[in-house]
């Protein structure tokens, strides 16, 4: 039997040094032992991150972090814009509603990324932030984080950047770039297993804590400052996969992060170009926005046979998600995921066109 093809938009897969790695006895997150792991893995997310800001490790999806950087950093009645492309952009709406924050959306289609210009259109002295997902994997569009932060440096507003499905797969310059919030999970580029996600913020952000009123106790990020002091989190993280993120981050920085790039690069380069050899094509509508972690191939009508049919050839991929379900389905390239994986999938694709 061939050996099955995971390329999954997350949970994504995970290497068997990475699993080693969490294949070890338990140790007390108090432990000497524990924090020098501690400090490993938060100096090599401050490097995925471009960051001389504190990276903190929380246990949860990264659901969790896009709560904490609303928790933490506004106050009930604020006013934010979010520019809505997909499925992830209209939750980190929903959610800034949920703690009663005056949600402005800025609507684009899908397959479409935010234009920087059109929403600074809604920028108001009452704006506190704008809240921009870095790659929307529900269409498989990356937005330009770099242009939001040269639009709004100097201003007061604040720049919260969801990077689930793109820290360690595509370049982030939190400093650089003037980002004030940066938050991802393990499940995606670190090819980890899903259980942490990890949260920065500039000062200009931790500012806005200091006058935050919304009610915040887990995820409380100025407890969790002074615990990061001893290379500690507040409450019992997930340890097993604080391993595992070491052991990750390791292997990354052995590849190097920019070849690392370049290979999530060249991969997705090579879906695009193998899935329009074969009479598909990719969902957004403009190839310098589409992602370079996951490809959203077009298929209309056909993509749930799809990945059916990949399936049944030992290739794991991901359906679309609504309302795009029937017309879309999603390969991640993220993480632990080569050329050969990728020929692989072309090969099982090709059997069923």
């Amino acid at each position: 039997m061939k050996k099955e093809i995971s390329m999954m938009v997350g949970p994504t897969a995970v290497p068997e040094r990475v699993l080693k790695a969490m294949n070890r006895k338990s140790i007390s997150h108090r432990s000497p032992e524990y924090c020098e792991i501690h400090q490993r893995v938060r100096d090599g997310l401050k490097k995925i991150f471009k960051t001389k800001n504190e990276v903190f490790i929380l246990t949860s999806s990264g659901t969790g972090a896009m709560e904490a950087a609303i928790q933490n950093c506004f106050s009930f009645g604020d006013e934010v814009i979010v520019p809505v492309i997909g499925t992830f952009s209209e939750q980190f709406a929903s959610m800034a509603e949920a703690h009663q924050l005056k949600v402005i959306r800025v609507k684009f289609d899908l397959g479409e990324a935010a234009d920087v210009n059109k929403v600074m259109e809604y920028v108001t002295p009452d704006t506190k932030g704008i809240f921009v997902i870095h790659n929307e994997s529900s269409t498989g569009v990356t937005n330009d984080i770099e242009a939001f932060g040269k639009a709004l440096e100097g201003s007061d507003v604040l720049l919260i950047t969801d990077s689930v499905s793109g820290a360690g797969g595509l370049e982030m310059r939190m400093d650089e770039w003037n980002i004030d919030v940066v938050l991802s999970g393990s499940q995606k580029a670190l090819m980890v297993p899903a259980g942490l996600s990890f949260i920065s913020l500039s000062d200009k952000a931790w500012k806005a804590t200091e006058k935050s009123n919304l009610p915040k106790f887990y995820f409380n990020l100025s407890k969790a400052k002074k615990f990061q002091d001893k290379n500690q989190t507040p409450n019992t993280p997930a340890v097993y996969n604080v391993f595992a993120v070491d052991e990750a981050l390791k292997m990354i920085f052995e590849e190097g992060l920019d070849n690392v790039y370049k290979r999530h690069i060249d991969n997705t380069n090579r879906i695009i170009e193998g899935v329009r050899k074969l009479g598909y094509d990719i969902f957004p509508k403009d190839d310098k926005y589409a992602s370079r972690t996951l490809t959203a191939v077009y298929a209309p009508g056909k993509a749930k046979e799809i990945v059916k049919g990949l399936s049944e050839q030992g290739v794991i991929v991901n359906g679309g998600l609504t309302p795009i379900a029937d017309d879309v389905f999603r390969v991640g390239t993220m993480g632990y995921v080569y050329k050969e994986d990728v020929d692989g999938f072309l090969e099982a694709l090709a059997k069923l066109s």
